[in-house]
């Protein structure tokens, strides 16, 4: 019989699957379209990075989930590879999540009308400077996660009967040169509370100028139709990234002042953001969604050839 650990298990590598395959999709379609570009295309540079980062975060949280099950937390020192895979799990959601609030950025830069020089600069500068952004974004998230390098168990001199018989989750500290309150406090916000106040704002914003083109664009209702779909989209991923970097927040700030949450809602948060904000990507991009359509009616069109092969194919046998 299965425990409650291995449908945990199950459940995140049901979701491992489409994620994965939702966010390849995202890349390699994005990176083909650079290629064929021959240049540098900011909102294809920033889904890249988004799923890339949600590639690996997947991943990561797979791995960090299974190792956890296989009782690594019991063992009496905490190897370098479980050291090696949360640093991945924590610097890939960091440039997925900041990746996202940058899209919302460049999205809002590009549809709204300023007044401000100062704006106006930003405007027509804004693929430039969210191109070495993504970069020092990249290397602020690396850095920032660099401690968990040094994560370690703490020194017990004495194992009684008990942790002997049966696995004793040990929680894992970081080293002794670092405040953990004020640590986890400032890359929680890094983490989720400056990506969400950069975010929030953009995209609230964007979706009121598309609530009001799509309303005084109703003559025209392909147009209308596809401003809103834009909204909705647009609304949905804000629902998303909001949860997620709730749930992150929540559980890191209780378990630093209170006993701590289960890290099985941290998890199944995680891989759900993954797969809902590939599929909203997809769902809001152009390039992505026509390249999806030539995938879905391609395959529709080969099996409906394949079964009209194989009519014909027994209608000439029964005439013969």
């Amino acid at each position: 019989m299965f425990g409650a650990a291995d449908v945990k298990l199950c459940g995140t590598a049901l979701l491992l699957v489409p994620g994965v395959i939702a966010n390849v999709f995202n890349l390699g379609v994005m990176l083909r379209q650079q290629w064929r570009s021959g240049g540098v295309k900011t909102v294809a540079v920033i889904i890249c990075f988004i799923s890339l980062g949600n590639i690996l975060l997947q991943i990561s949280t797979f791995v960090l989930a299974a190792s956890v099950w296989a009782g690594v937390l019991c063992w009496p020192d905490l190897p370098f590879f479980f050291c090696v895979v949360l640093f991945m799990w924590l610097s890939s959601s960091s440039v997925s999540f900041w990746s996202v609030a940058w899209l919302s950025v460049f999205y809002c830069m590009r549809v709204l009308s300023f007044s401000s020089v100062l704006f106006r600069t930003l405007k027509e500068n804004i693929a430039t400077i969210l191109n070495v952004t993504m970069v020092v974004t990249l290397l602020t998230s690396c850095v920032m996660f660099t401690p968990f390098f040094n994560l370690h168990f703490q020194s017990k001199t004495l194992q009684n009967m008990t942790e002997k018989l049966a696995c004793v989750i040990r929680k894992p500290l970081l080293p002794n040169w670092v405040d953990i309150n004020v640590y986890v406090i400032i890359f929680i916000s890094y983490l989720t509370l400056m990506p969400l106040m950069i975010m929030l704002p953009t995209s609230l914003r964007l979706v009121i100028y598309l609530c009001k083109h799509s309303l005084a664009m109703q003559s025209s209702s392909h147009t209308a139709d596809s401003y809103l779909l834009v909204c909705r989209l647009t609304v949905a991923l804000v629902w998303v990234y909001l949860t997620t970097l709730l749930t992150i927040s929540l559980y890191y700030f209780h378990a630093i002042f209170a006993s701590g949450l289960s890290a099985d809602m941290l998890i199944l948060g995680l891989s759900f953001y993954c797969v809902a904000s590939a599929i909203l990507l997809t769902c809001s991009n152009k390039n992505l969604r026509e390249k999806l359509g030539v995938l879905f009616f391609r395959g529709k069109a080969t099996n409906t050839m394949g079964r009209r092969s194989a009519e014909d194919k027994s209608g000439v046998t029964a005439t013969v």
